[in-house]
């Protein structure tokens, strides 16, 4: 199920948001932080799926959060909630935050804007049963540009995003770029779904290509013979 993060000082505002939010707790699970301290320690523990954060916060403010979520989560969508001039203040963001929304917040627009964010999961479904690199092989021989999340057994899930067919970002827990693509790269089989793309765009902090990343891989994990007469097979 998809997580939305709320980073909000004003108590208040935040069980507002929250309750309102929760009509929709067949579709997302809402968590309420009161600063970007409390809301980095939420990004680095559960797989986020989108960020609400005013600016203006005690211990770390919105801008520190934005900062810190740009570089290590570039692919989780920022809603920003501000009582101030927009102009001004995109100086000082990163750059291609999602949403801005002017306070008071018009509750009705940010949900509706939020669905609309999560609805674009393309394509709808789980694909099972295919070894990890053999995905990967396909996703890099089709060109595809995708951003799909990676559940293997009882770890916790990853993501991985492609820029026709080159692979750009990965994240794994608190990995992001290459190592989190090597701690994702396996022979096992795993689940893969495909994730919305945010519209903020995501810049390639992986150089090395997927068929380099795998061959390392599999250099120290244990592989039978005939695993690796498959595994060749799948990169010719």
């Amino acid at each position: 199920m998809d997580i939305i993060l709320i980073a909000e000082d004003d108590r208040i505002l935040s069980a507002r948001l929250k309750t309102y939010l929760e009509k929709f707790e067949d579709r997302f699970a809402v968590i309420c932080t009161a600063n970007g301290k409390e809301a980095v320690t939420a990004l680095d523990r559960r797989r986020i799926s989108l960020l609400i954060t005013d600016i203006q916060m005690p211990e770390m403010d919105g801008l520190e959060l934005l900062s810190y979520v740009n570089q290590h989560y570039p692919v989780v969508p920022c809603f920003v909630m501000t009582a101030y001039g927009t102009p001004e203040l995109k100086k000082k963001l990163p750059r291609d935050i999602v949403r801005f929304f002017a306070k008071p917040i018009d509750i009705d627009k940010l949900s509706r804007t939020v669905l609309q964010t999560l609805d674009r999961n393309i394509p709808r479904g789980v694909v099972r049963g295919i070894s990890i690199i053999h995905f990967l092989q396909m996703i890099v021989m089709e060109k595809k540009t995708c951003l799909f999340e990676i559940r293997r057994e009882d770890n916790p899930p990853g993501l991985m995003f492609f820029d026709s067919g080159v692979l750009f970002e990965a994240s794994y827990g608190k990995l992001s770029g290459e190592k989190a693509a090597r701690a994702l790269i396996s022979k096992n089989r795993a689940e893969f779904r495909f994730r919305y793309f945010p519209d903020k765009k995501i810049p390639r902090k992986i150089l090395t290509d997927v068929e380099e990343l795998i061959q390392k891989v599999l250099e120290t994990e244990e592989v039978s013979e005939e695993e690796w007469d498959d595994i060749i097979s799948e990169l010719i």
